[in-house]
């Protein structure tokens, strides 16, 4: 069954919770056999760092997008403050009682000095990223909204940046979805949308793909994403028209973002497999079978690959042998892996739905683990050099340091209003 029913969309539109029980019912309908874990999307949004700054910027689940400024004291310690602060319910398009709630599930872009970023609404935003002589942040509003059922439509993953375009993925209504390719100064003017919008996938007047909430990867011009009906495509972004000659098929619903390497893609699925796709062809290689469903992102170092799985484990895959390398259960642990892993150096920083933190080698070994039991984290770690950022559903922001084999925290802020 390939279907959610319009209650369960509703669900989803109204806060983090009920979208976490709307995922539950829809994949306990949809996706594959195997063991069920419990869990939610990673898209809650991640920590993004102005390049060359010290403000970083982060969604929420009550549709605001907060500005941080990271400034250090006397003493030379990052003390975070609260910047400006962009709100949904400050805009007119939250005041149609026909429309959901906004939320923001996807990691803010930043570009040319912009902040881009999707809302479960259903809507783009475009707006100034620090202070300069044109305003102060998160001002100079410009908006694109999709298409679709407003009590169903949204966007859970980030928007990418790339030359200029902006691709976002998409749910249109409670069946399917589309890929949409934004001109990114457009979007900033605040322009009609008929200007904003290149072009989409598939076109309006074809059949429209499966359900997808997920972030694509773009490379070369081409975004690669996956979507609830299993199926991953490969889009040319300035044409909005597929690579292949076919969507590559996987065994089950897909809502990680895949990993590159030497010419293939890497991504598990709900059906506990984790695959390879040729990024030319779209053939489907099967490399392994973990013990639940492959939910967040995979990371690589460029040969090994980090699957996190919702059975607890991180499983590393070697592409050059074409074999698994190791897994790691945690210490025991068995609270299910929500978030992608970061590379820091030659480590990895796993996060885990407990609200511990593991260091580990790149041979599986734990060097060292922290954080606040309880605290869980779904969302995108964010590396700047040595330092780790993450959002964890208690609407804490923490950063943390890899200090040789060591990680320490670095600072803890918490959102107030929640």
């Amino acid at each position: 069954m390939k279907q959610i029913s319009a209650v369960s969309s509703r669900l989803i539109s109204r806060n983090a919770s009920h979208l976490l029980l709307a995922l539950l019912s829809f994949l306990l309908l949809a996706a594959c056999a195997g063991r069920q874990g419990v869990g939610a999307s990673e898209s809650w949004s991640g920590i993004a760092v102005q390049p060359g700054s010290d403000v970083a910027f982060v969604g929420t689940r009550d549709g605001r997008v907060i500005e941080l400024v990271l400034k250090a004291n006397s003493r030379g310690v990052i003390q975070p403050q609260l910047g400006e602060v962009f709100d949904t319910a400050d805009r007119e398009e939250g005041d149609d009682n026909s429309r959901v709630g906004a939320a923001f599930y996807g990691t803010p872009a930043i570009a040319d000095s912009r902040v881009y970023v999707g809302s479960y609404q259903g809507f783009v935003y475009s707006m100034l990223a620090s202070d300069s002589s044109e305003g102060r942040a998160l001002s100079d509003v410009g908006s694109f909204e999709i298409d679709g059922d407003d009590l169903a439509k949204g966007i859970s993953g980030s928007v990418v940046y790339d030359n200029g375009m902006l691709v976002v993925v998409a749910t249109e209504d409670t069946n399917s979805g589309r890929l949409y390719v934004l001109n990114a100064e457009e979007l900033d003017a605040n322009a009609r949308q008929d200007r904003i919008e290149r072009c989409r996938y598939p076109a309006s007047d074809d059949s429209r793909i499966g359900r997808a909430w997920t972030t694509p990867l773009v490379i070369n011009g081409i975004a690669y994403f996956g979507d609830l009906d299993h199926y991953v495509h490969a889009v040319r972004i300035a044409t909005c028209e597929s690579v292949w000659d076919a969507p590559a098929e996987l065994g089950g619903a897909i809502i990680a973002t895949p990993v590159a390497v030497n010419g293939r893609l890497y991504l598990g699925a709900f059906d506990r497999h984790l695959y390879s796709v040729d990024m030319a062809s779209g053939t489907v290689s099967d490399l392994l079978t973990a013990n639940s469903w492959f939910w967040a992102s995979p990371a690589t170092d460029g040969r090994l690959v980090y699957a996190p799985n919702l059975d607890g484990r991180l499983y590393a895959y070697d592409t050059f042998a074409g074999e698994k390398a190791w897994d790691y259960d945690q210490e025991g642990d068995v609270d299910p892996l929500l978030a992608s892993p970061a590379i820091v150096g030659a480590n990895i920083v796993l996060a885990s739905d407990s609200g511990i933190f593991s260091l580990l080698d790149n041979e599986g070994r734990m060097l060292r683990r922290i954080g606040k039991a309880g605290d869980q984290v779904r969302s995108q770690l964010t590396v700047v050099g040595s330092t780790v950022y993450a959002h964890s559903l208690e609407e804490m922001l923490t950063a943390y340091v890899v200090v040789d084999d060591d990680l320490e925290s670095e600072w803890v802020f918490q959102i107030e209003g929640f």
